[in-house]
């Protein structure tokens, strides 16, 4: 027997034995080994299942027929198991029988040699499993404006967007369908993404957790939340302050995971400023909670950050249409006012959003715009953006937080605008 054969019984074998051995784990703390364990196989079972789907496969070579034969035989096996199963102990659950015929698909990944395939597969089967409770606990909080914003999300990504053409009109070719509306689906998924993390984790798990998924989302939103919360708290101020810091230390990473998917030319250049004010940031926030960390309390997050769904098509068509403005605005501003248009189209762009530009320049350095310039307005947008965050908390927020927030911020701005000596 060839080595390539020993891999592929082997790794089905393994595979087939960490998905039994979670099922026959959970039959055990539910059984207690009791006479009427009424459960569908364990790390015996579902190795033997896993070895049959590889080598039916290996076998298939020689006649499809037996390899056909097999597959129906285990398939009708699983199937009378079930029934009987389900006639004499009432049992309706049918998770073990379906993940049992998974990992006889499997055994034939394996089989073929697609190694790496067969492991996901394996690895997302044993996370629906092992993650039961904490999955249907959160199934019980969803909404049905969550659900309806899901479908709403999967079609404008996977309906509106193959439909849309895929070439430039306009003025200087600015509008291209597509890539505008990828980048609507790429901004929203990101939202879509944290919102689900948020959700699923849940804001008691602390602010630190919530402001560093709300960072993915809008740190604008996010201070507003909880500058009017602070005020609820005035005893409180490290935590506040955290929150708002690792939101804000999220922004950055978002940005810097936008260019690297649109351009990822440009990070090189755009890290040494990025950094900078993360580097001020973390050490900044860090020193500050510690400082403020003696002051106990209790703190409400129940609500610190509102989100009435994951998606919703209003708010993307507005990203959309600001996009496509600030990209007419940035190309006319390089064939007709120089960089100086640019710099000032990315200054206030940073009173309403940073991904607009974001992507407008990652773009435009693929072709019209040297990738310094483009960078340098990059910044420009977020250091704008960081002091308006600033001012939110000194309107509206407890002042200690809204001195503290603002002494942050105001260093990162700083070490921002000096890092761009360097670019």
């Amino acid at each position: 027997m060839s080595f390539i054969v020993l891999q592929q019984l082997g790794l089905a074998a393994a595979l087939g034995a960490l998905i039994g051995l979670e099922r026959e784990r959970k039959h055990q703390l539910e059984y207690k080994f009791e006479k009427d364990n009424n459960s569908f196989g364990g790390i015996r079972t579902f190795s033997l299942i896993a070895l049959v789907g590889a080598l039916s496969y290996l076998l298939s070579s020689y006649s499809i027929v037996f390899f056909t034969v097999v597959s129906v035989a285990l398939l009708a096996l699983i199937v009378a198991s079930y029934v009987i199963s389900s006639q004499k102990y009432g049992s309706i659950g049918i998770t073990s029988e379906v993940a049992s015929v998974t990992v006889y698909i499997i055994g034939i990944l394996c089989g073929m040699g697609l190694f790496f395939e067969a492991t996901i597969v394996s690895f997302i089967v044993l996370m629906l499993l092992v993650l039961k409770e904490p999955l249907h606990s959160w199934a019980k909080k969803i909404k049905f404006q969550e659900i309806v914003s899901t479908l709403e999300f999967m079609i404008v990504a996977f309906v509106v967007l193959p439909l849309l053409p895929n070439q430039a009109y306009g003025p200087y070719g600015f509008f291209n369908p597509y890539s505008v509306w990828l980048l609507v689906v790429f901004i929203s998924g990101i939202s879509f993404v944290s919102y689900v993390a948020i959700k699923f984790f849940g804001t008691k798990k602390g602010l630190t957790l919530t402001g560093f998924l709300a960072g993915f989302i809008s740190t604008t939103a996010l201070a507003f939340s909880l500058s009017a919360q602070s005020k609820k708290n005035v005893k409180v101020v490290g935590p506040y302050v955290l929150a708002m810091v690792v939101a804000s230390l999220a922004m950055l990473l978002r940005i810097c995971i936008e260019v690297s998917v649109l351009n990822f030319d440009l990070i090189s250049l755009l890290l040494i400023p990025v950094l900078s004010m993360f580097g001020v940031g973390a050490i900044a926030g860090l020193f500050l909670w510690k400082r403020n960390s003696k002051v106990r309390g209790k703190i409400e997050v129940k609500d610190s950050i509102r989100l009435s769904s994951p998606f919703s098509l209003a708010p993307a068509l507005k990203f959309a249409l600001f996009f496509v403005l600030i990209l007419f605005f940035s190309q006319f501003a390089v064939h007709n006012m120089g960089t100086g248009g640019l710099y000032l189209t990315g200054f206030f762009s940073g009173f309403v959003d940073v991904d607009a530009v974001t992507v407008s320049m990652a773009n435009l350095s693929k072709v019209d715009l040297s990738q310094e310039v483009a960078v340098r307005v990059i910044m420009i947008t977020v250091i704008v953006n960081t002091i308006v965050k600033a001012g939110v908390f000194f309107i509206f927020g407890a002042r200690k937080v809204a001195k503290d927030v603002g002494l942050v911020f105001i260093l990162m701005s700083i070490a921002g605008i000096l890092s761009l000596f360097f670019v």
